[in-house]
């Protein structure tokens, strides 16, 4: 890269020696020796400042190479060169520059994050309100509304936990939990649900204990359990729960629509669907997503197999407990 940028250099030094030799060829006046002198001393002196140029700006050209970020430009030598000085002036100022224009759009995207979260804390008031006039109803109109409802509600939940989701490690409590408490949970909320659609429950708790935060396993739990209600209908869907090697294996399977081996490996990327079903309007691609980033922080394994048409079986593999845990606990 040196050699490549200092032609004019080289060049001009082969001229200029070239002319003195040509010269000293010509006039016979001159001698030999003299001529050689003048030619040995002109290159010691360019070998010099060869050697001198190449390492004042080795330092400064090296830094540059490997830059990969502007915030990398902070621990680059500012140069020995004018021109180096005005790359690393020009280099800081657009570092300085993109700083400014992230730092105003991290405050917008906090604003906006902050009007979201009002919003749905706004919302969470009148659906609870809805909530409670839907109970006082009876009939086919009631299950039909509280259908509604549990979708709205779940939707809502999904965008909140999505808020809270940098912030999870500031939010965790490790306390020793009943699997079997927060379940049942889950499937009152899709009691009417599950009337209208025909599904049962086969809950095969071996043991059911825990160590985990109560409410972001709930929040996994409910997204489960949802997805399972959703595409199931007329069956049992089979929860069971069993320790093998120390670990806590809980595993929930429906009989319904099932997976396609093609979507398995997708399915917890943000914001997929499915590729088979794509006009499916009760998707958002959100809920498994979000349950795979709970469940790695909570350090809890999830395992989705899946036969499309036949079943799917959702395993969650928790760790034992440890002196980790007992601190954390605490």
């Amino acid at each position: 890269m040196y050699v490549k940028e200092n032609i004019p250099v080289f060049l001009l030094f082969l001229v200029f020696n070239a002319v003195i030799l040509l010269i000293g060829y010509i006039d016979n006046s001159i001698p030999n020796v003299a001529v050689i002198y003048i030619f040995l001393f002109n290159l010691l002196i360019f070998i010099v400042y060869i050697i001198w140029d190449y390492t004042r700006k080795k330092s400064f050209s090296s830094d540059f190479k490997n830059l990969e970020t502007l915030d990398d430009v902070v621990g680059m030598a500012p140069g020995n060169t004018p021109e180096q000085h005005d790359i690393y002036a020009k280099l800081d100022e657009m570092r300085l520059t993109h700083q400014h224009e992230l730092d105003k759009e991290s405050q917008k995207t906090r604003e906006n994050l902050d009007e979201l979260t009002r919003f749905i804390h706004d919302m969470k008031m009148p659906v609870t309100t809805m909530k409670l006039m839907i109970d006082d109803l009876d009939g086919a109109e009631r299950n039909k509304i509280s259908t509604e409802w549990t979708r709205l509600n779940s939707m809502l939940n999904e965008v909140l936990y999505l808020k809270r989701l940098p912030n999870i490690k500031n939010d965790l409590y490790i306390e020793q939990i009943n699997l079997a408490e927060l379940l049942n949970a889950s499937i009152k909320k899709l009691r009417d649900i599950c009337m209208k659609k025909n599904i049962g429950f086969d809950i095969r708790l071996h043991e059911s204990e825990v160590h985990t935060d109560r409410k972001w396993m709930q929040f996994v739990l409910d997204q489960i359990i949802t997805n399972s209600v959703k595409y199931s209908e007329d069956n049992d869907i089979v929860i069971s729960g069993q320790v093998i090697k120390k670990q806590m294996i809980l595993k929930v399977t429906d009989y319904g629509r099932g997976i396609k081996e093609k979507d398995l490996g997708r399915i917890f990327e943000s914001g997929f669907t499915s590729t088979s079903d794509h006009d499916d309007e009760q998707s958002t691609g959100m809920g498994l997503y979000l349950t795979k980033e709970v469940c790695d922080v909570l350090g809890v394994n999830i395992d989705v197999q899946s036969v499309y048409g036949e079943y799917t079986t959702v395993t969650l593999t928790f760790n034992q407990a440890n002196e980790f845990t007992e601190i954390t606990m605490k």
